[in-house]
């Protein structure tokens, strides 16, 4: 494929080993957006993704009741070695992103030269898949970091047929369909793409294609195993996001593929301050409208695809498509503007691509803990709202009434889950809402004998009316959040305490005696 070594001009030219360089910008980018991650928030995701990845990561499955498993055997795994916090959480985020973004170096190296396959790298890193949509860690961010490996090896094994290709396609798109099931729109697409072109379409009279898809069927026997076992699984969670209205899967579908045209905005702009001033506008712009001139090519076909088979299945399903579902979309995107831009005759200062990465990083780093500062003058949920310190107080009080550590918790989704995530004890987290589907791994023959908390918040009256149902001992707390020199306002919560079966019959018992 060339030479491997990139030239980073300036008045000395210095030459450096491309890998070196993509591995340097990698680990700033890890660095980068830890410190985002941190800086700019003082709460989880205020929905409650990433603690429910935690929550179901406590226990091993292979698939849970909205979602395939990924996100929450990392999530687990990670835990079990990093304490949990919001620094081990905005690191995980961030290394997700990098292991993308590698997977997108070596995907850019079979289509482009060094350098530009450099400047790839550092366009796709400016993408929101891989900054801020990527600290929420959920199913879509997994996405990021499986995508661009499963069409990296997908190229690599078209192009050589090499078995090992083959086989680390094969888990590459295993994994990515245990990301999330949106993944079978980048099958569909690597499918198509092979189909589509002549030289790839003959690779099926050889064993790489069949020893792939072997791999990937294999890989995914035990979920899909699960999946057929499941009567209210995630293929019952899909079909209740559909929607009955035509016009409006129409407008969505054309959103969706607006978006992905506007997600790799700063992309393009780094794209513009790399080109050099001969034929500048010109590649600009062939970079810029590339995704609407399609080519019987691989670049457009890896690129567009997935962009056209989402709208299309959005149209005739009636899906209710989120834009964010096509955060790594972005990473074919980048290699079709480049090998585009390219080839109008393009000519690249990695210098000037330089300067202005530098330029973003220090700007993003500034700009994430001024962000908090606006958020907690408006007091919002993400900066203001006490989950951590609320989490602490249900574990105290538990500790205070029952001299051990709380064992389980429960009651409004996120509020739950963070009492899991953050309180010292760490309970395990069980269902109030439909245990049998939800947490079916779950005996609530334990939970009782063990005792536990349910903790609503204050609006959530079928929580309260559970937790009722359950215990009279409830007790409603007031929880405040100090943090940066900011007092936020108190907020109240709903606490409802279910004692150890040995606790209670020994209340009795003195009961009884008395």
């Amino acid at each position: 494929m060339g030479s491997h070594a990139v030239a980073i001009a300036g008045p000395t030219v210095r030459v450096i080993d491309w890998r070196i360089a993509t591995a340097v910008l990698l680990v700033v980018h890890v660095i980068l957006w830890t410190w985002v991650g941190v800086a700019a928030r003082s709460n989880l995701d205020v929905p409650g993704d990433m603690v429910e990845s935690y929550v179901w990561g406590q226990t091993f499955e292979w698939g849970y009741y909205k979602h395939p498993p990924l996100a929450a055997w990392i999530t687990g795994a990670w835990f079990s070695v990093v304490p949990e916090g919001h620094f081990g959480f905005a690191l995980l985020a961030a290394l997700n992103a990098a292991v993308g973004l590698a997977g997108v170096a070596v995907l850019a190296r079979r289509l482009l030269p060094p350098d530009w396959a450099l400047l790839c790298v550092a366009a796709t890193a400016l993408t929101p898949g891989v900054t801020t949509l990527a600290m929420r860690f959920n199913p879509n961010a997994v996405l990021v970091a499986t995508w661009p490996w499963a069409i990296a090896l997908f190229v690599r094994m078209m192009q050589n047929g090499r078995r090992r290709d083959a086989v680390g396609c094969g888990v590459a798109c295993a994994l990515a369909m245990l990301g999330k099931y949106y993944s079978a729109v980048l099958l569909l697409s690597l499918l198509a793409s092979a189909l589509l072109l002549p030289a790839w379409r003959r690779r099926f009279a050889t064993a790489a294609p069949w020893m792939a898809i072997l791999t990937f069927v294999l890989c995914l026997l035990p979920h899909l195993d699960w999946l057929l076992s499941q009567t209210a699984g995630p293929m019952q969670y899909a079909q209740e996001a559909a929607s009955e209205k035509p016009q409006a899967a129409t407008l969505r579908a054309l959103y969706f593929g607006l978006s992905q045209w506007l997600f790799p905005a700063l992309a393009f702009g780094l794209l513009a301050i790399a080109l050099d001033p001969p034929g500048r506008m010109r590649a600009w712009r062939a970079a810029l409208f590339s995704l609407a001139r399609p080519r019987r090519e691989a670049p457009w076909l890896l690129g567009a695809m997935p962009i056209v088979v989402t709208m299309l299945a959005t149209v005739l399903t009636g899906a209710r498509t989120a834009s964010v579902w096509g955060v790594p979309i972005a990473a074919g995107v980048a290699v079709l503007a480049l090998t585009r831009a390219r080839a109008a005759g393009a000519q690249i200062d990695l210098a000037r691509a330089t300067r202005a990465m530098l330029a973003a990083g220090v700007l993003v780093a500034v700009l994430a803990p001024l962000l908090w500062l606006a958020a907690a003058r408006s007091d919002s949920p993400s900066a203001g709202e006490p989950r951590e310190e609320l989490a602490r107080a249900v574990d105290a009080l538990w500790r205070t009434e029952f001299d051990a550590p709380l064992p389980w918790v429960s009651g409004t989704r996120a509020l739950a889950a963070s009492v899991a995530f953050y309180a010292d004890s760490h309970p395990r987290y069980w269902s109030l809402w439909n245990p049998v589907h939800e947490t079916p791994w779950v005996d609530e023959a334990r939970v009782f004998a063990e005792g536990g908390i349910v903790v609503c918040a204050i609006a959530d009256t079928e929580c309260a009316r559970k937790g009722e149902e359950l215990t009279q001992r409830r007790q409603e707390i007031g929880v405040a959040k100090r943090l940066r020199g900011f007092a936020f306002a108190p907020r109240r919560y709903l606490v409802y305490l279910l004692p150890p079966r040995a606790s209670t019959m020994t209340v009795d018992s003195r009961r009884s005696t008395r």
